[in-house]
């Protein structure tokens, strides 16, 4: 997940950036309107890594964790569908939010813009959270009321849409990382005392 956050952030800055459109306007003057077509690199890029992320990670599961712990496939839903659901319910509902502040002339679109990120840390705070409740870990409590927290601070930056996004994956990703690894030591430290 960490991961994926970093590649998510990094990879809507980079397509953004003023920098790369020249790129590419200077591509398509050189080689013609095809070269456009490397506008799309990071999106076709992204998710290629997300899928080769997730080849890994059950690489990991059946040649390290299901051996160690005896775990033979993990759970298709750790928490209940309400949590889903009001987790999706507090995304759609901070942008509804950040629409209505800006009709009312309260907010720019900038700020409509800097909401999708706040709301989606938002829910996915709260679902970290439930998580973390369902399965008895607080580490992920913690880790959801943190992080949506965190997302919050991006509504008062002065950021672009795609640096907003930069912050956002790149914040989530450190306390995530930092999380796991936090979790991963415990483990190795457990399994060494164990042997």
């Amino acid at each position: 997940m960490a991961v994926f956050f970093a590649l998510g952030g990094v990879t809507v800055w980079f397509s953004l950036e003023p920098m790369w459109m020249s790129i590419v306007a200077n591509m398509v003057a050189r080689f013609g309107r095809w070269a456009a077509w490397i506008n799309l690199m990071p999106v076709i890029l992204a998710p290629l890594a997300v899928w080769g992320m997730l080849r890994l990670m059950d690489y990991l599961r059946r040649r390290w964790l299901w051996r160690e712990s005896g775990m033979v496939k993990p759970l298709r839903w750790v928490v209940s569908p309400q949590v889903n659901m009001l987790s999706a319910v507090i995304l759609l509902g901070g942008v509804a939010l950040s629409l209505g502040l800006r009709q009312w002339r309260w907010s720019d679109d900038a700020f409509v813009l800097r909401m999708l990120w706040a709301a989606t840390g938002w829910g996915f705070g709260y679902t970290l959270m439930g998580v973390g409740q369902h399965v008895g870990i607080s580490r992920y409590v913690w880790l959801g009321a943190v992080g949506g927290s965190v997302s919050t601070l991006v509504l008062f930056l002065p950021l672009t849409f795609g640096q907003t996004a930069l912050v956002f994956g790149l914040s989530w990703s450190l306390m995530l990382m930092v999380s796991g690894t936090i979790a991963l030591r415990r483990g190795l430290m457990s399994a060494q005392g164990n042997r």
